[in-house]
């Protein structure tokens, strides 16, 4: 009996730290990993006094992943996307009044040389909220509407 009592401990104690470390309220933010490269959550503000954010991205050895969120200067959100390992996003802008304006798929392409991002995929345009119009990129390239 008390080595159940004690499993069910373990068990609950174990599974509070992990769900204490992940709670974004208690990472660090702004971290490199060894290799220098940007890893965990990142927080830039347009105004560092005023904690204005700039944008809320989530890194994974350099490269953005999950969801991620940018902002214009008085803190209204512009651009959402979420980014996969492979380098797919699904985005989404909005309008000024936080209405959903246009939503799709995107390529974001890690060269070496440089970093690419290109409309890759169908896209959806919005104007109050409904769609208006819908479009198929290729690279960057409307092909068909």
């Amino acid at each position: 009996m008390k080595l159940r009592h004690l499993f069910i401990f373990l068990t609950f104690f174990t599974f509070n730290i992990e769900a204490l470390a992940s709670w974004p309220g208690l990472c660090k933010i702004n971290q490199y990993n060894k290799e220098g490269l940007r890893h965990g959550r990142w927080i830039y503000h347009w105004d560092e006094a005023k904690k204005i954010p700039m944008n809320k991205l989530r890194f994974k050895n350099g490269r953005e992943f999950g969801l991620n969120r940018y902002y214009n200067e008085d803190g209204k959100k512009w651009l959402r996307f979420r980014a996969f390992k492979d380098g797919r996003m699904i985005v989404t802008y909005y309008d000024e009044k936080g209405k959903k304006e246009r939503k799709g798929e995107a390529l974001m392409i890690y060269d070496p040389l440089e970093i690419r991002y290109c409309w890759h995929g169908k896209w959806k345009f919005y104007e109050e909220g409904k769609i208006v119009r819908t479009a198929i990129n290729n690279m960057g390239q409307e092909v068909e509407e």
